[in-house]
């Protein structure tokens, strides 16, 4: 099973070799920070407080609720692992007000965070007369554990370190993440702990590797996954990526993506600028003298589309019939290719 955790949706899907590819079962749902931010707003409403135990996940919507429902005036107990969700400085977390460590009082309601619910999967696909596989890719944007520094800096040195070991699928999984990787981390000791297999990747370059995938693809190609949260491009040959930006989709228009891609694909498009900009980085191993293929995938894919027009025409990646599981196809990919299998 491959899920893809973003901001907005966690798309899952169901492979099985030895079934056509476009005939997998799958799933796209509201992502766990969605659905945890919505209990915290019921909370909220009904004027309770929250203890938050479980794992490290991402944040933004359930963030964003912890926040709102300290402006109310209402209590927020965290275990030391729930809180690194809100912040990686623990005494930040407990400025904010958060009673890292403490136990709640009667009557608090506890809500349980993690990126992975996999009782609430294998139920889903139960109804249906169908097990979950043991063997579990999961996909999450990772940042770094990076208390007191910039955790922007902090994944895209990662990412940089990913493409000189090769930039292929196999460089970008972990069957057992580093440690600094606290998300994916938490996410692989989850899987374990319930007795899967695992195998982490972000979702940026799983979307990459799923887009190409595509069968109109040729290479070499700049691919793009325009998320809801990030905007992330590649320079891909032979199946490998040897150039990478990535930048905040909110703060990207066409003209200013298109500027930005312009100058990334020449190897002009410098780190300093990029961070100094809001977005995470570039790095370059080397330039191409010509791409034959411009993929493009994700959720806002057509709100910057125009931005790439005059870089040729454009592949709007649909891998295995479906732009939405093109991380999954990517971490199929990986599983396929990997040695945790």
């Amino acid at each position: 099973m491959a899920v893809d955790v973003g901001a907005g949706t966690q798309d899952v899907l169901l492979f099985q070799e030895s079934q056509d590819a476009e005939g997998s079962l799958k799933m796209v749902l509201p992502s766990p920070t969605v659905v945890v931010a919505k209990r915290i707003e019921q909370c909220t409403q009904r004027g309770v407080g929250i203890y938050l135990d479980g794992w490290t996940m991402g944040g933004g919507p359930s963030v964003s609720a912890v926040l709102e429902h300290l402006r109310s005036g209402l209590p927020v107990y965290a275990t030391s692992a729930a809180a690194l969700t809100i912040n990686d400085d623990l005494s930040r977390v407990r400025a904010l007000g958060v009673r890292v460590g403490q136990m709640p009082p009667d009557g608090v309601e506890r809500i349980r965070m993690g990126d992975l619910d996999m009782i609430s999967l294998a139920w889903a696909f139960r109804l249906f007369g169908v097990d979950l596989p043991s063997d579990v890719a999961v996909a999450v944007q990772d940042h770094g554990f990076s208390p007191g520094g910039s955790n922007r800096i902090a994944r895209f040195r990662h990412m940089a370190r990913l493409i000189r070991q090769g930039g292929r699928v196999t460089d970008f999984s972990f069957c057992r993440p580093p440690e600094f990787l606290s998300r994916m981390a938490a996410a692989g000791l989850c899987l374990e702990g319930q007795g899967f297999s695992p195998l982490l990747m972000d979702t940026g370059p799983a979307a990459i590797f799923g887009a190409m995938q595509d069968e109109r693809v040729t290479q070499p190609a700049l691919a793009l996954n325009v998320g809801n949260g990030h905007t992330i491009a590649a320079l891909v040959d032979d199946d490998r990526i040897f150039g990478l930006f990535e930048h905040h989709t909110s703060s990207l228009s066409p003209s200013r993506l298109a500027d930005l891609i312009e100058r990334f694909v020449k190897g002009e498009l410098t780190q300093d600028e990029v961070f100094g900009d809001g977005g995470h980085g570039v790095y370059i191993e080397e330039v191409s003298d010509r791409l034959e293929c411009v993929v493009v995938t994700g959720p806002q894919r057509h709100r910057l589309k125009s931005g790439l027009s005059g870089l040729g025409d454009v592949v709007m990646a649909a891998p295995w019939g479906d732009m939405m599981i093109a991380g999954c196809v990517g971490l199929v990919e990986a599983w396929r290719c990997a040695g945790c299998r």
